[in-house]
């Protein structure tokens, strides 16, 4: 039910949220009396950078395997068709998810079968555990793959989806964000459960979450939306700097009908529209750069470092620039209030 009601969001929002944005652009300028310029001035940030997509991050996996005889000896066990399957040619092509599946039959069903050839087999038993060993010791390379190198993660970081929905007026607006946040909390649980050796999970229930990161293009999609907002507030800012350097909007401190307009302005489309949208928004930028920070700590050791600077320092210093920008937007706003005496606990 819940990716239907994502299918639902991702059509259609961005158009009118970017819309609200622009309207509330328009109101402005005009209740200042102020132009916005044509040109999207300096001020304005670069197009996105591109986070590292699955190719980049996909991390090898050690090459392990059984001979022939020692494989046939195994037909009696669990493991015998585990491994039967993880070497057969749909099993080195099966997507990185398929994998992991795989890999953890082998982890579960191995013991049981060492245990039987101490006995009968004891060479033989020795080398399944090593081999055993060896895939514990790849244990996270397995886990990073079957996320990271996966088409679900390259549509997470897809832009094609556009802004996201901005209030909750009907309950599929918070389908996207929700969805997003449920997949990662698995995906962290998931991790921390093999770093620890847990090797159960259900394969429908990983799926489902990769499909709900498949259909949302979260993190694209926030990244769109926080860039949409920063320059909202560039603009804004840029249109209250030019009215406060040209000519008071109250005269002598008085209130006067173009002030009313603008008051009208802030409750309604600042107050009523952007900052919503934009905090809604930063919560959640603040919760998907969380759970990007606690993967850090369960990536293999060949990908956390272009993990930390790549994906989360990236987003942080974007996150961080809206804020920057929203900051001065709201300085600008406090400003011309208060040569209004528009200022809660004004006179």
């Amino acid at each position: 039910m819940l990716l239907l009601l994502v299918a639902a969001t991702l059509s259609g929002c961005s158009t009118g949220e970017q819309a609200a944005l622009d309207d509330y652009l328009e109101r402005l300028g005009r209740a200042l009396q102020v132009e916005l310029p044509e040109s999207d001035g300096e001020e304005l940030p670069a197009a996105l950078t591109d986070l590292p997509g699955r190719r980049q991050l996909s991390v090898s996996e050690p090459e392990l395997s059984i001979n022939l005889l020692d494989f046939l000896s195994l037909s009696s066990c669990e493991l015998g068709r585990v491994l039967g399957a993880n070497n057969s040619s749909l099993g080195k092509l099966a997507a990185p998810s398929q994998r992991l599946h795989l890999q953890r039959d082998l982890m579960l069903s191995a013991p049981e079968c060492i245990d039987v050839l101490d006995d009968s087999d004891p060479e033989l038993a020795d080398k399944l555990r090593r081999l055993l060993q060896q895939k514990y010791d790849a244990r996270m390379t397995y886990w990073w793959n079957a996320w990271f190198s996966s088409e679900e993660w390259q549509a997470f970081l897809s832009q094609s989806e556009g802004l996201l929905p901005a209030g909750d007026r009907s309950p599929q607006d918070g389908a996207t964000t929700l969805a997003a946040t449920q997949a990662l909390d698995y995906l962290v649980q998931q991790g921390r459960q093999w770093q620890s050796g847990d090797w159960q999970y259900d394969s429908g229930v990983m799926e489902a979450h990769q499909q709900q990161m498949l259909a949302t293009a979260a993190i694209g999609r926030w990244r769109l939306t926080n860039r949409a907002l920063m320059e909202a507030s560039i603009r804004g800012a840029w249109l209250l700097e030019q009215r406060l350097g040209d000519r008071p909007l109250c005269p002598a401190g008085r209130l006067t009908p173009q002030a009313e307009i603008l008051q009208n302005v802030f409750h309604k489309y600042y107050a009523g529209v952007l900052q919503p949208y934009l905090s809604k928004t930063d919560r959640f930028g603040a919760e998907l750069i969380g759970y990007l920070s606690v993967i850090s700590s369960l990536a293999p050791t060949g990908v956390v470092d272009e993990w930390q600077v790549d994906v989360i320092n990236v987003l942080e210093e974007e996150r961080a620039a809206m804020l920057n920008a929203h900051r001065r937007h709201v300085t600008k706003w406090q400003d011309i209030l208060a040569q209004c005496a528009m200022m809660l606990g004004s006179q």
